[in-house]
Order: C-alpha cells, then structure tokens, then sequence
C-alpha cells in the first residue's frame, strides 16, 4: 500500500467506527436526548480535526453571561428575550463571537 492509499484507508475506517458507534449509542438513547448526542460527537470530531477550538466549545456549553450587559436595541428585543441577552454578550469573550452584538444589530430589520 502506498502512504496516501493508507491515510485514505485509515481516515474511511475512522468514519466507519465513528458511524457504528453512534448508531449503537443511538438505539439506547431517548429521542429527547439524541438530538444531545449528535450535537457532543459532532463537537468532539470537529475539535479533534483541528477544525473548531476547545475554548469555543466549552463557551457554547457553560454559557457565559455578561453581568452588566447593554441594553440591546428595540429590533433585537423584538425576537430575542431579555434574559437571553447577556448570554450573547457574555458569548463574545470567545474571538471567533467577538462581534456578535454588532452584527445581529446590523442584520435585524
């Protein structure tokens, strides 16, 4: 085998176990809890391919809240509840959220 047929091999291989352990997990999972589930495997094989950050993950998860938050504008109020916004400010601590705020403010109507 060539190195490049090997990582190809290796990787379909990885995908395979990845697909048979869900779908095993799957089976004895509530339904209210699989939607759970996909989300967690999904975040752990996206961390591990180096294609999202650990610290990213873990803000998403915990849900930092902002102490003193602004008040949000009257359009975001329309559609986002007011206990929700210091969490969205609070999201912004991560740089990839760092401008969150500013962009729902500029896309509400």
């Amino acid at each position: 085998m060539t190195p490049r047929s090997l990582a190809k091999r290796v990787n379909m291989i990885l995908e395979s176990i990845t697909f048979e352990g869900f779908s095993y997990t799957r089976r004895g999972t509530f339904e209210a809890h699989k939607l759970v589930l996909a989300t967690m495997l999904c975040l752990r094989i996206n961390v591990r391919k180096g294609l999202i950050v650990q610290e990213e993950v873990t803000s998403l998860i915990k849900k930092e809240v902002a102490l003193d938050p602004p008040s949000c504008n009257d359009n975001l109020a329309k559609f986002i509840p007011e206990s929700i916004w210091p969490a969205v400010i609070g999201l912004q601590s991560v740089k990839i959220f760092e401008n969150l705020s500013s962009a729902m403010e500029a896309e509400t109507l």
